[in-house]
C-alpha cells in the first residue's frame, strides 16, 4: 500500500496493532523523520543549479523576487 510508505504511518499502524507504545511510536517516528530529511538534502544536493534561501530571513519575499527577476532576465 503506497501510504504505508508516508513517513509516521508505518508507526502509527505498529501502535494501533500493539505492538509498540506511544513513548516508542515517538521515537520511531522522530528517527524515520529525520532519515528522510536527510535523503531529501543528499537527492537536494545532487542538483548544481539549485538556489538556497534563507527561509527565516526577514527580506524573503524581496529575496525570492528578486532571484527569480535574475532567472528570467538570463
Amino acid at each position: 500500500m503506497t501510504s504505508m510508505r508516508c513517513v509516521g504511518y508505518r508507526q502509527a499502524w505498529q501502535f494501533m496493532e500493539g505492538e509498540i507504545d506511544d513513548t516508542q511510536l515517538l521515537e520511531t517516528g522522530i528517527v524515520a523523520t529525520r532519515q528522510l530529511a536527510k535523503r531529501q538534502l543528499t537527492w537536494l544536493r545532487s542538483m548544481p543549479d539549485n538556489i538556497e534561501l534563507d527561509c527565516l530571513a526577514h527580506d524573503l519575499a524581496q529575496t525570492v523576487f528578486d532571484t527569480l527577476g535574475e532567472l528570467v532576465i538570463t
